[in-house]
């Protein structure tokens, strides 16, 4: 067995998740585009209607809204902050002329005497001087009756008073905060003629037909949606679709029906259904699966492990097949039935809650049991590692394995692409579009299958149950010739 691949991490998977589905969905666009007779009528009358600039200007005239533009949100950003509680009591306090009565207040020399003196009355040394026998006579005795006198002092008592109360507190949390800046900026811009023009402008229904543009649009009948003619050059230019155009699609699951599709997938080993239409487990393994830990919900495939007192069939390579009571049953499904295919990619989104002793597995098999291989397997506890690799019965009486153990992640945390590329010379796993193994020895050279399934080779923890591994979806794809 090969060694630990210390990954430093994979891609945010629903980052990059986004970032394919994007590309397969513009290369789709690109594709119908490329036929299109819209296309087609462009070539025609390129000659004639060439500008970008007149291209967007019809668009934005035809289709934007105020609501589509930055200045509504930013006049939506304004008043929202005009209901804000605070900042109503912001303004009352300022339009008062409290805010600035206080300032003044703050800043007046009686008042930075009255803090001088309080400070000073705070102070051990005043302490000290008023325990003495000539108090009265002292310097200190004068600062007590000149901190006396300022405390009366009308404004120092508004003052002190008005720092206690809540309007206060607002105003100087939010004085120089960058909401209130804020504020005041959106004031400025929504209130400007400029931007009332614009909001006029934007709201008026029927100003593509006041411009000029209209006229010569009209020559553009079947061209309604010429803002695809852009996006479709642009992507022209850039050639972004170079790799997906060696690939098409072979088979595709998104569990998007109410139940599991019986025509792609079977619910235990293959040769359990295709021999006696039942289902079993190997030797060792503590879980039976059963079509009932098989639940999709919101488009998601759950294989659910729990415990669960159950009879069913035992394989043993030696006895054949006895019936066994089990305490755990799990899930398996499986296209033996439906769809093989040698070389190509493989993929799915899965997520898993649970590490051993809970192997939650992404493997693929031909015809015999060797050569197998796991796209993942996690083998191992914590969560923070998988292992992925070819098993090979490379000399017909020895099993080999080529694996690599995987970390770089807590797997258990979130939903994970796990993708395998499969060629004559060689294999390429990935996790996110990181390459995390590649193996050029023991390729194996038969159609396989897809299984997803967990598997119990010792009891769990009661606390562990149910374990639930989750499947979003399955793709697999060929090289086109």
């Amino acid at each position: 067995m090969a060694g630990i691949l210390f990954g430093k991490g994979f891609p945010n998977t629903q980052k990059y998740e986004d970032q394919q589905t994007r590309l397969r969905n513009d290369y789709a666009r690109f594709q119908e585009l490329e036929n299109s007779s819209l296309y087609q009528r462009y070539q025609e009358l390129d000659r004639k209607i060439h500008s970008g600039d007149f291209e967007k200007k019809v668009l934005d005239l035809k289709h934007k809204k105020f609501k589509d533009t930055q200045e509504y949100l930013q006049l939506k950003r304004f008043n929202e902050l005009n209901k804000n509680k605070e900042i109503k009591t912001y303004l009352k306090f300022y339009r008062s002329g409290k805010g600035k009565r206080m300032q003044e207040i703050f800043e007046s020399d009686a008042f930075k005497r009255y803090k001088e003196l309080q400070k000073y009355l705070n102070s051990p040394e005043f302490y000290k001087e008023k325990s003495g026998s000539d108090f009265k006579k002292s310097e200190a005795y004068q600062k007590y009756k000149a901190f006396k006198k300022l405390k009366k002092n009308k404004d120092i008592r508004w003052a002190l008073k008005t720092e206690k109360s809540e309007a206060w507190k607002t105003f100087k949390k939010l004085e120089e905060s960058d909401r209130i800046a804020e504020y005041y900026e959106l004031k400025a811009i929504v209130e400007s003629q400029e931007f009332k023009d614009f909001k006029t402008y934007m709201e008026d229904r029927h100003r593509f037909k006041k411009s000029d543009e209209a006229a010569l649009l009209k020559e553009f009948a079947d061209l309604k949606k010429h803002k695809d003619i852009i996006w479709f050059l642009r992507k022209k230019e850039e050639k972004p679709f170079e790799e997906i155009k060696k690939w098409e699609l072979t088979f595709e699951d998104n569990f998007n029906g109410a139940s599991l599709d019986t025509n792609k997938w079977i619910t235990g080993y293959y040769w359990g259904k295709a021999l006696m239409n039942d289902t079993y487990s190997l030797e060792g393994e503590k879980q039976y699966y059963t079509a009932d830990n098989i639940e999709i919900r919101d488009s998601v495939l759950r294989i659910i492990t729990q415990k669960e007192q159950i009879e069913g069939k035992v394989w043993n390579p030696t006895w054949g097949f006895r019936k066994e009571k089990f305490d755990y049953t799990s899930g398996l499904i499986s296209t033996g039935q439906s769809f093989r295919q040698q070389y190509g990619r493989f993929e799915a989104k899965v997520r898993f809650n649970k590490a051993y002793p809970f192997i939650n597995a992404f493997w693929m098999v031909g015809e015999k049991m060797v050569p197998h291989v796991d796209v993942f397997k996690s083998m191992y506890p914590g969560g923070r590692l998988l292992e992925a690799g070819i098993i090979a019965d490379v000399t017909k009486k020895t099993v080999k394995e080529s694996t690599k153990r995987i970390k770089g992640a807590r797997f258990t945390r979130d939903f994970y692409i796990y993708s395998l590329d499969w060629s004559g010379k060689e294999m390429v796993w990935r996790i996110n579009g990181v390459e995390v193994y590649r193996q050029t020895h023991n390729i194996p050279e038969e159609p396989m299958y897809l299984t997803f399934c967990t598997t119990l080779p010792e009891e769990p923890k009661d606390s562990d149950l149910p374990a639930v591994m989750e499947i979003d979806w399955i793709r697999c794809f060929q090289k086109k010739d």
